[in-house]
């Protein structure tokens, strides 16, 4: 009751825990009553893919205030890349604003990819632009 409100929260992680923050962000159908309706203040995804993407149901509060970070590698043989247009357009076709980049690397971080999470966070956080 007294913890930190979802809007100054930004749920994330890298490809499975990227796919489990897809689905807690966005998926109302799993989230539980009252929190439902509810906005993170961001969400990142990973080399992560959408799960359930026939039953995914975004709500509104979640579409307009829960923009997305959505990171993946070009070369990805564990998460395809492929699964990053997929998602990006379900989600987009949803009204989520989702900010996709594209790295040269595998299933695997990248020093460009981190800045780009970094400034991401902020902008969602502080209302920072660099």
């Amino acid at each position: 009751e007294d913890g930190i409100p979802p809007s100054r929260i930004v749920v994330g992680g890298f490809s499975q825990g990227g796919a489990a923050a897809l689905l807690a962000a966005y998926n109302k159908n799993l989230r539980s009553q009252g929190v439902a309706d509810t906005a993170y203040a961001g969400c990142v995804g990973l080399s992560a893919w959408l799960t359930l993407p026939d039953s995914l149901s975004v709500s509104e509060k979640s579409s307009q205030g829960t923009p997305m970070f959505w990171g993946h590698g070009k070369y990805d043989d564990k998460v395809l890349f492929k699964q990053q247009a997929f998602g990006v357009e379900k989600l987009r076709s949803m009204d989520v604003q989702v900010k996709d980049e594209v790295y040269p690397m595998g299933h695997e971080s990248h020093p460009e990819e981190m800045m780009a999470l970094a400034t991401f966070v902020d902008e969602v956080l502080f209302g920072q632009k660099e």
